[in-house]
């Protein structure tokens, strides 16, 4: 959290964190992480019974708390291909704790939140070069949370304050507060902690200087007698700092060993796949775009979250909204009427309403690295299609193909296995299944070779389960 200016007092003030001293930790923790579960990410969150099923390699049940020993934390750290060093002390397995074992259910929804939100990080980085790590900062700043607030202003998921984020170029007006956006903020504090780095050559000091500043930094190496380790400076930092880089180790290493831990995400539930307009000229809000699109109006909050009154404010330059892709195949459909009704007067003249569409595939940003579709298609089997019908599960579907949930999340490039009515899926399943399960085949082709995935086999009795408000497939499970 870059501050407004670095302070002379022994006791330097900071802008403040999820995390303070140690003795503090529990005001500090909860109060924000407690707030951001009543955020629209979690109105309605959902997991898939098959992604927790294939995370769960080392077959815990679903209470169970894995604790490991101090050495193979440790190791697990020092192993990490990380270009930040990942020490381990007491101070680190003290939030290592936190993550772990008191703030679980926490945990497993910034699990969830990373998907929407690394890709993002992710690019920014290595556009500026920067270690990959340095994305977890976010999760100690504001836990994935775009309209977090701490308790002296610092705004949105890299916590700047008013006058930081304005020297580094984010608007904050009456209409917009640039803070809360992901992609301008993640700029943003790129830029600061690639200076930070410049100054003191050191990630821990610079990732220290986030939280305090610069100055601040640069005097506890003065009262130091010249040292530039973190953990040689420490006890000449702000109270809250002390806490601060142990508490980014930490959540490092808690989202590198989630599952390990028996820890699993909570996706949000809503489609990544999104369009951007660039507007201007127009004057409309976000309800009348959703009255008029069928748009989600939650949905478009959180899109746009630099957005303060849910009004796109009019400009001569270009303003970028992201939108579900559908609203943005109304607006190219509609223009003229939008135009009509939503274009700018000035002078009595009506200004076109000008905009371009931009899509950002979900597909392609946020599905996991690894083998092609192409790679799961298992010798001796025909390409079938499946219709779904209502109640349909993709693992029900697998079963009755005698094949995997990820095989066939992987043939028809599902997002989180979610399937809905009418879809016609792409099975490459044994003839002889195909013909017991009555699909319908393409065009016959036989796959000479490719390499399988072992099939899933289902066994047991089947039992009905009522959802209840705050149910998760893991819990259900």
């Amino acid at each position: 959290m870059p501050t407004d200016s670095d302070t002379t007092a022994a006791e330097p003030e900071t802008k403040g964190s999820l995390f303070s001293e140690w003795e503090a930790e529990a005001e500090a923790i909860e109060a924000p992480l407690q707030a951001f579960t009543k955020n629209y990410h979690y109105a309605r969150p959902t997991t898939s019974i098959y992604d927790t099923l294939l995370l769960n390699t080392q077959g815990f049940a679903p209470g169970d708390i894995p604790r490991y020993e101090a050495e193979v934390i440790a190791k697990r750290l020092h192993d990490m291909p990380t270009l930040i060093a990942m020490d381990y002390n007491e101070y680190v397995q003290r939030y290592i704790d936190v993550y772990t074992l008191r703030k679980r259910d926490q945990v497993s929804r910034m699990l969830g939140l990373a998907e929407v939100y690394f890709p993002i990080y992710e690019e920014y980085l290595d556009r500026e070069g920067l270690p990959i790590e340095l994305k977890y900062l976010s999760v100690v700043e504001s836990a994935l949370n775009p309209h977090a607030r701490s308790r002296v202003g610092a705004t949105g998921l890299w916590q700047f304050m008013l006058r930081t984020g304005q020297m580094y170029g984010l608007r904050v007006n009456s209409f917009v507060d640039e803070r809360r956006d992901p992609y301008k903020s993640t700029e943003a504090a790129m830029r600061y902690l690639k200076s930070s780095y410049n100054e003191f050559g050191d990630w821990l000091l610079a990732i220290a200087s986030y939280n305090c500043g610069i100055g601040n930094v640069r005097k506890a190496i003065a009262r130091s007698g010249g040292k530039r380790n973190f953990w040689e400076i420490r006890e000449y930092l702000p109270r809250e700092t002390r806490g601060y880089v142990p508490a980014f180790i930490a959540a490092t290493y808690t989202f590198n060993y989630a599952s390990a831990h028996n820890l699993y995400p909570i996706y949000v539930d809503f489609d990544l796949e999104q369009d951007t307009l660039h507007l201007k000229h127009i004057d409309i809000t976000l309800q009348e775009i959703s009255d008029m699109t069928g748009a989600d109006l939650e949905l478009l909050r959180y899109l746009n979250p630099e957005l303060k009154l849910d009004r796109i404010p009019y400009s001569r330059e270009p303003y970028v909204l992201r939108v579900p892709p559908a609203t943005a195949t109304y607006f190219a459909a509609h223009q003229s009427r939008i135009y009509a009704q939503y274009g700018k007067k000035r002078d009595g003249d009506l200004l076109p309403v000008t905009y371009a569409v931009n899509r950002q595939p979900a597909s392609s940003t946020y599905r996991s690295a690894g083998p092609s579709i192409d790679d799961y298609r298992p010798a001796g089997t025909s390409l079938v299609y499946y219709t779904v019908r209502s109640g349909d599960v993709v693992g029900s579907i697998a079963e009755k193909y005698e094949v995997s949930p990820r095989q066939i999340a992987y043939w028809n490039d599902l997002y989180r296995y979610r399937i809905k009515v009418g879809q016609k899926l792409k099975i490459y399943a044994k003839p002889e299944v195909a013909q017991r399960v009555g699909a319908t085949p393409s065009r016959p082709r036989t796959v000479a070779s490719g390499p399988a995935i072992p099939s899933y086999t289902g066994s047991g009795t089947i039992v009905s389960h009522t959802i209840k408000q705050g149910d998760t497939l893991w819990g259900i499970a």
